[in-house]
């Protein structure tokens, strides 16, 4: 599975539920206390968390560059 920005959350997290631990510390902690993940992550994309959760360029890098690392450490 190749990983864009435009990824769907919900396959993300099918495909490497690894990637949770990560967004949790961004923010999905919180849309999973208001029981949103399972009504939003079907038609959220990676892009789209990140201007969900509001977070600066800076952190959507840190963010973006740990899951690619997390992948390639998954396939190798």
């Amino acid at each position: 599975m190749r990983i864009t920005l435009d990824t769907n959350l919900k396959e993300l997290l099918k495909e490497y539920p690894e990637v949770k631990k990560i967004l949790l510390e961004y923010g999905l902690s919180r849309l999973e206390e208001e029981d949103l993940v399972d009504v939003i992550a079907d038609k959220l994309t990676i892009k789209g968390f990140f201007r969900l959760m509001d977070l600066d360029e800076d952190d959507q890098g840190k963010i973006w560059l740990e899951i690619q690392n997390l992948i390639r450490d998954s396939e190798e």
